[in-house]
């Protein structure tokens, strides 16, 4: 079958300063490009990822009149689809978030000078704003993204770091650290790329909602939160899909018959904390403590979800910080890296 190779930019907020590539599926390594621009007050890090689309992942379009526009359009809607994929799985199995420029959203702006001297200043405020469209573009870049098969770059290879301590460094990204993997990459990434069609596509959409909860973090607390706990129950549902419940009203939801049963009064309930507990009891941790930080985490989901309950400072800009801030900031890192340890251990069973 043809395949059409494609080498694109995205970037991280930690440098990659190293080379990855996955058997024949994708690489990643530095940015090597003759004219691409730099800057050292970036906080976006370009890198080089490397894939290919096979001719039957570019579905035919029919929106214009121009046959060439449409095939355009499919084979960019291909090539985005791949970019999607590709860096929703790396940002879900490792600590790093790899993204493009997706939503192309136009904004006021204006340059920062790489030195701010006082000629720097005075020069910055004679500046005015202009109206600018994110992204990363020079002379010619077409012509040095071109490739044909994927290419030899001159990188070490990536650090790989034990799973049972990867997870428990510290996920907050910075420009002093450089991107590293779980040792169990290869198994984890082989894995996926094995799953049946309707698994791949339970998990693509776990992994996104994992991965909206990366990308809210910081400015949207509560929806990053509660994206990154539904990641968690998605993964729970393809679990446990196999458990039957029939219900006496299928418009309430009443439930006639359960697996599980309420062990108070002995009724058919839905079981959804419990399998939430039991999943990640089996691919996370089994320990005492690890069922009341999983209670901890479900608990808040919930006061999100129900209730008027918000992650400090969501809406109204708050400094004042307490011990109870601190506590619910380490719930939300640690949600972050039990889904994390889901994702890869849950892809790991799958051998």
């Amino acid at each position: 079958m043809p395949r059409n190779y494609i080498r694109n930019i995205i970037f991280s907020k930690t440098p990659l300063n190293s080379c990855y590539r996955f058997a024949d599926k994708f690489q990643i390594y530095p940015i090597n490009l003759e004219n691409a621009p730099s800057s050292k007050r970036a906080t976006h890090f370009p890198m080089i990822i490397e894939f290919f689309l096979d001719d039957n992942e570019i579905k035919e379009v029919k929106e214009f009149d121009e046959k060439s526009i449409n095939q355009t359009v499919a084979e960019m809607s291909a090539q985005t689809n791949k970019l999607i994929q590709l860096t929703n799985l790396i940002s879900t199995i490792s600590n790093y978030r790899l993204f493009f420029y997706r939503h192309i959203e136009m904004l006021w702006a204006v340059p920062i000078p790489e030195e701010l001297t006082d000629e720097a200043r005075k020069e910055f405020n004679k500046i005015s704003s202009s109206w600018c469209m994110p992204s990363y573009v020079y002379e010619n870049i077409g012509k040095e993204l071109y490739i044909t098969e994927f290419s030899n770059p001159d990188f070490p290879k990536i650090d790989i770091l034990p799973q049972r301590l990867y997870y428990f460094y510290e996920p907050l990204e910075d420009k002093n650290k450089s991107i590293n993997f779980p040792k169990t990459v290869d198994a984890i990434f082989d894995n996926y790329f094995n799953l049946n069609e309707k698994e791949l596509k339970i998990i693509n959409s776990a992994m996104h909602q994992f991965c909206n909860g990366l990308d809210l973090f910081k400015n949207m607390k509560s929806l990053s939160f509660f994206s990154i706990v539904s990641s968690i129950e998605t993964l729970v549902n393809l679990e446990f899909k196999d458990e039957k419940i029939e219900f006496e009203c299928s418009d309430c939801k009443t439930i006639k018959t359960s697996e599980r049963q309420c062990q108070k009064c002995g009724r058919p309930i839905w079981g959804i904390s419990a399998k939430f507990r039991e999943f990640l009891f089996k691919y996370v941790s089994d320990k005492k403590e690890a069922k009341k930080l999983y209670n901890q985490i479900y608990t808040i989901r919930s006061k999100i979800t129900h209730t008027e309950y918000l992650l400090n400072g969501d809406n109204f800009s708050d400094w004042e910080f307490n011990n109870k801030t601190e506590e619910i900031s380490m719930l939300h890192l640690k949600a972050m890296q039990i889904a994390r340890r889901s994702f890869a251990n849950y892809l790991m069973s799958k051998s």
